[in-house]
């Protein structure tokens, strides 16, 4: 686990922090096909904040448990792109950008919730409610996006990967994307044992350096409990 989960009302927020996250993904890449001219996603339905178009079960119980996860993939046609290898790349990055832009505006929100100050316990627990609430925003996206830029079909990070490397290479790259079941059960077993946060300790050790990198415009050096 990479939340010490103590309340219902916690695992509530991660709840919700997860459908926005992911829906908001999923809608940036459909949304950049859109703008590079292919409508694949759009005729698809998956050009939308609706979570029930995006959810993929796995990857939301990854998202809930282990703080990565990801969501059904957006079909798009690189026939239908103006530019197939650039702006396969540019589609598969606006996933995790997305979710960098919601971490940083929740960081941003944070800043405004530590101006309240007061004396009344309702409006105190209220604002500390709130800030519970986007820091997980904050960290379960960035999380989110780091984790998606791995570069190990079918995550964002492969298809970015594949549109650099020479076309013949490419293609074989992606021809991994036949072993997605089995790199999902792998994950899913590593995150019961000490040899996950052994792996992904980059990735966490990354989303903390990047989660401090966006305080910094608005604590100025201020230590921030994440």
């Amino acid at each position: 686990m990479i939340f010490a989960v103590t309340s219902v009302k916690e695992i509530i927020f991660i709840l919700v922090v997860t459908i926005i996250s992911l829906s908001v993904h999923e809608f940036a890449h459909a949304f950049t096909a859109h703008l590079c001219g292919d409508d694949t996603a759009y005729s698809y339905g998956r050009m939308t904040l609706n979570p029930i178009k995006h959810l993929d079960p796995f990857g939301f119980l990854a998202m809930l448990f282990m703080g990565f996860g990801w969501a059904r993939p957006v079909p798009v046609n690189m026939r239908g792109l103006k530019n197939p290898r650039r702006d396969m790349a540019l589609v598969s990055l606006a996933g995790p950008l997305s979710n960098f832009i919601l971490a940083f505006f929740g960081v941003a929100i944070i800043r405004l919730l530590f101006l309240v100050e007061t004396e009344n316990e309702f409006v105190f627990n209220l604002t500390y409610n709130f800030y519970l609430f986007f820091a997980y925003f904050s960290i379960l996206n960035v999380g989110l996006g780091l984790f998606n830029l791995i570069p190990i079909p079918p995550l964002d990070g492969s298809k970015i990967l594949s549109s650099l490397l020479p076309p013949k290479w490419g293609y074989k790259f992606m021809m991994l994307e036949r072993y997605t079941p089995i790199f999902m059960v792998v994950l899913f077993a590593l995150s019961y044992f000490d040899a996950f946060n052994t792996l992904f300790y980059p990735i966490v050790w990354l989303r903390s350096r990047i989660l401090h990198l966006f305080t910094l415009p608005f604590f100025f050096g201020e230590s921030v409990p994440f």
